[in-house]
């Protein structure tokens, strides 16, 4: 017998922007474009500056940081 199940969840997290950001920059290896080139790395103040300003960057790094920070079975 095989099923397939599927399951939404919804979590709550508080994580201050400036966390989230240093988190960003070190785990997912985001990069940053400057006058056409790419950087080798972004730096955390532009991150966050980012994600004042970007709601769906906010919300899929907050996803991404929740998934990465909650305990799985």
């Amino acid at each position: 017998v095989q099923w397939q199940q599927h399951v939404n969840v919804t979590a709550t997290v508080s994580v201050e922007l400036d966390e989230l950001a240093a988190w960003a920059c070190h785990h997912l290896g985001l990069r940053t474009l400057t006058d056409e080139a790419t950087t080798a790395a972004a730096a955390p103040d532009g991150v966050r500056r980012m994600l004042e300003h970007n709601d769906r960057l906010r919300e899929e790094l907050l996803q991404r940081w929740a998934v990465a920070h909650l305990p799985h079975r």
